[in-house]
């Protein structure tokens, strides 16, 4: 069975919550940012590359459960 991936247990998952925010935002800060931005051209997304989501309020938690299609350690295995 194949391995999942998830962004809550990766090294390259980034949570930013401004001053005065509730909620954190979580980005991919994956070395490999160029695949990131390539795929998301490629698939005609409109969000931003490597953003994530956004979590509850006053919770540190990252919303996905598995990684994204996009998520460059994919594309590794």
């Amino acid at each position: 069975m194949k391995e999942k991936i998830k962004c809550s247990d990766c090294e390259f998952c980034n949570s930013f919550r401004p001053y005065g925010n509730i909620r954190a935002s979580f980005r991919c800060q994956h070395p490999d940012q160029h695949y990131i931005l390539d795929y998301f051209q490629e698939h005609r997304m409109s969000k931003a590359p490597g953003f994530l989501d956004y979590g509850k309020a006053w919770s540190d938690e990252v919303p996905l459960k598995t990684s994204p299609a996009w998520c460059p350690k994919k594309k590794s295995k």
